[in-house]
C-alpha cells in the first residue's frame, strides 16, 4: 500500500524569483509517484508569480494557492497542510535543491521505522543538508536522528535536548526544508504556530517532542539549501524566537527550576555571536556563579558547535562591537 500512497510535495515561496525555478524543477523530478505539487505564495512581489504560472502550465498535478498579504512562512506551511491531499507531507524550499531521490528515501524510511516501533508513536524524518553560504563556503548540516541504528531520538529526550542542551547523545537539526512525515502527525499537534516568524520549525519539533514523535534521519545530503539572506533573517530575530519558545515551554523548564537560567543563556549566546565580549564575558560568569552545572552542560554542548556558529553568525552579519 505504502508504495501506492499520494505524497505532498509542500513548497512556500516568497520573492524567490532568483531560485524558484530552480527549487521547482528538483520537485518535479522526484522519482516517487504518486505525488502532487503544492506552492503556497505569501504575496510575493516580484516575478515568483509569473514564474509559478509558467511552471503549473506545463507541470502536471501542480496547484498554486496564493495569499492576498503576506503572513509569513508558519501561516503559509500551515496553508500548505490544509491543502495537501497526500498520505505523507514532504517539504521543500523555495531557494534549496533537493536529489531526485529525496521524497522516495524519507517515506521509505519513516514506514521501515513505523514497522520497528509499532505503534509507539509518530515518526518524523529529516535529511542531511549541504548548505551554502554567500561567501562560498559549503557545510554539511546533519539531521537529528541519522546516526540512529535502532531507535531514534524521541520525546521527553528530544524536548529536553532542544530547550536545555542536555548531554543525551542528540544531536543534528530539524530543518523544515528536509523534513517529511504523515499528514497526522502535523495535524495531531495543530501545525505551525504562526506567531513565530522566525524558529516555527524549532517550536514545531519540540511540540512534536512533547507529544512523543520519534526523529529518524538520512545521513545523505539529500538537500541543497541555499543560505538566502532576507529582512527576517538577523541574530536578533533568533533570539526574539528562541525566548518565546522559552516562555511557551516554561512548564518543561519548571521542572529543573531552569527557566531563568534558561533565559540567561539564550542572552549570554546572543553576546557570543554578536561579538559583544564584555558583556558575554560577566554574563557568563554570573551564570557559573548561579549556575555552574547547567551552565557547564551547556558549555559542553555548545564546544563542538563553534564552528557551524561562526559561519551562522557570519551569515546573519552579527554586529562585531
Amino acid at each position: 500500500m505504502t508504495r501506492e500512497a499520494l505524497v505532498t510535495i509542500a513548497m512556500t515561496a516568497y520573492d524567490a524569483q532568483e531560485t524558484i525555478e530552480a527549487a521547482l524543477a528538483s520537485a518535479a523530478a522526484q522519482t516517487w509517484h504518486p505525488r502532487e505539487i503544492v506552492v503556497v505564495d505569501d504575496a510575493s512581489g516580484d516575478r515568483t508569480p509569473e514564474l509559478l504560472e509558467r511552471f503549473a502550465a506545463r507541470v502536471p498535478d501542480v496547484r498554486i494557492v496564493r495569499h492576498g498579504e503576506n503572513r509569513g512562512v508558519g501561516a503559509a506551511r500551515n496553508s500548505l497542510l490544509v491543502e495537501a491531499r497526500g498520505a505523507f507531507v514532504v517539504f521543500f524550499d523555495d531557494d534549496d535543491v533537493s536529489e531526485p531521490r529525496r521524497v522516495e528515501a524519507q517515506v521509505d524510511r519513516i514506514v521501515a521505522y513505523e514497522r520497528l516501533i509499532g505503534d509507539a508513536g509518530p515518526v518524523v524524518c529529516h535529511a542531511a543538508r549541504l548548505a551554502r553560504y554567500p561567501d562560498g563556503v559549503t557545510r554539511r548540516l546533519p539531521a537529528m536522528g541519522e546516526a540512529a541504528k535502532g531507535w531514534a531520538p524521541s520525546g521527553h529526550a528530544v524536548a529536553d535536548a532542544i530547550l536545555r542542551g542536555t548531554a543525551t547523545g542528540i544531536a543534528g537539526a530539524c530543518a523544515t526544508c528536509s523534513q517529511a512525515a504523515r499528514i497526522e502527525t502535523y495535524r495531531t499537534v495543530g501545525g505551525f504556530d504562526e506567531s513565530f516568524r522566525r524558529g516555527e520549525d524549532t517550536d514545531l519539533a519540540v511540540r512534536l517532542a512533547r507529544a512523543g514523535a520519534h526523529f529518524v534521519g538520512l545521513e545523505d545530503a539529500l538537500v541543497h539549501q541555499t543560505m538566502t539572506r532576507t529582512t527576517d533573517k538577523s541574530l536578533e530575530a533568533e533570539r526574539e524566537a528562541f525566548l518565546m519558545l522559552l516562555e511557551k515551554n516554561r512548564d518543561f523548564l519548571d521542572q529543573y527550576g531552569e527557566y531563568d537560567f534558561s533565559r540567561g543563556w539564550i542572552e549570554v549566546r546572543h553576546h557570543w555571536m554578536m561579538r559583544r565580549r564584555v558583556r558575554f564575558a560577566g554574563g557568563l560568569l554570573a551564570l557559573l556563579v548561579r549556575n555552574p552545572v547547567a551552565t557547564a552542560r551547556r558549555l559542553r554542548h555548545a564546544l563542538p558547535r563553534i564552528a557551524d556558529n561562526e559561519a551562522h553568525r557570519a551569515f546573519l552579519g552579527g554586529d562585531p562591537s
